[in-house]
């Protein structure tokens, strides 16, 4: 039964277009902007949650390995003529570089200083894109970014987009699985919820929080490869600590921790600003006081409401068996 669900919930997920052209003729192309934009941003959380909501590291360098990843790729491009895969495998592996060199010094700093450290990073990371315009072009930004193309198949369309960001998400979210159970996962959380008694158990926090970090920040560049080759353009705001504020909202909002809680509150983000269009004077003042009360009302996110309403569903039919 289980299996037939998430079957039918990919076949509607995979059909969205046709739905969308369907159901909104008029307004598809920005529906599906919208929607691309909710799967890129799902994961880019969820590589965000690996560092804050499974080790317990307050990180706001995200920014930086986004953009990274991003400008790596874009350079490489457009000045170097080189194809989509190896771009992305090298705007990879250049924002994982980056994070484990980052990584060894700032996991040697106390809580609070580690979150000052990573946010220094971040402005100088932006910094220095804005700045070092020889390299990066700063203000004038990366233009004429080409759209991905894996062999004879090229990726221009909306639809396309929307399945490229689909697939992504969906093996972001299998690696994000594979990583938070198991024994590498029951690692991750007993250095987040105590790390003298999980050093007594012998595992190493900076080891487990190294990896997480990692492989965060190479995931957060291969998303930024993909959102660059989307847009066609990048510039120095894409990389603003602005970023890891909405971040950590997606993850607050949907839940920490959660790969269900993440993907909701990404979409919410998302979707609740553009939603709220309708009122326009007083859209984003609508917004605030509605995240307000989420957080008030379900301070473990929506993803504790999700599942206290699925536990009271159940309650019912299990009594009367």
């Amino acid at each position: 039964m289980r299996a037939l669900r998430w079957a039918i919930a990919a076949a509607l997920l995979i059909a969205v277009p046709w739905i969308v052209a369907a159901a909104v003729p008029g307004q598809q192309r920005y529906v599906l902007h919208v929607l691309i934009f909710t799967v890129l941003y799902g994961a880019l959380a969820l590589s965000y949650d690996l560092v804050v909501g499974h080790v317990g590291s307050l990180s706001l360098a995200h920014p930086a390995f986004f953009g990274i990843g991003a400008y790596t790729a874009a350079l490489l491009a457009t000045e170097a003529r080189w194809p989509f895969a190896a771009a992305l495998a090298a705007g990879i592996a250049m924002a994982g570089l980056v994070a484990l060199a980052m990584g060894v010094p700032m996991f040697r700093l106390t809580e609070h200083s580690f979150a000052m450290g990573t946010l220094g990073f971040a402005l100088v990371t932006q910094i220095v894109a804005t700045n070092w315009v020889d390299f990066t072009r700063g203000p004038l930004c990366v233009t004429g970014i080409p759209k991905p193309q894996l062999g004879s198949f090229r990726i221009a369309t909306l639809p396309a987009f929307y399945w490229m960001g689909l697939a992504t998400v969906g093996l972001v979210g299998l690696l994000y699985h594979g990583l938070t159970t198991f024994r590498l996962g029951r690692a991750f959380h007993a250095v987040r919820d105590n790390e003298m008694l999980a050093s007594a158990a012998s595992i190493d926090p900076l080891k487990y929080r190294m990896i997480a970090f990692v492989i965060g920040g190479a995931v957060a560049g291969g998303v930024g490869t993909l959102y660059v080759s989307y847009v066609g353009v990048l510039c120095p705001g894409e990389l603003a600590v602005s970023l890891s504020v909405n971040l950590l909202v997606m993850l607050f909002l949907g839940g920490l921790g959660s790969l269900r809680g993440v993907l909701v509150g990404a979409a919410a983000f998302t979707a609740l600003p553009e939603i709220l269009r309708m009122a326009p004077t007083w859209r984003m003042v609508i917004y605030g006081l509605l995240l307000l009360i989420i957080v008030i009302r379900a301070p473990d996110g929506l993803e504790g409401v999700i599942r206290r309403r699925s536990a009271l569903w159940r309650r019912p039919s299990s009594s009367g068996a």
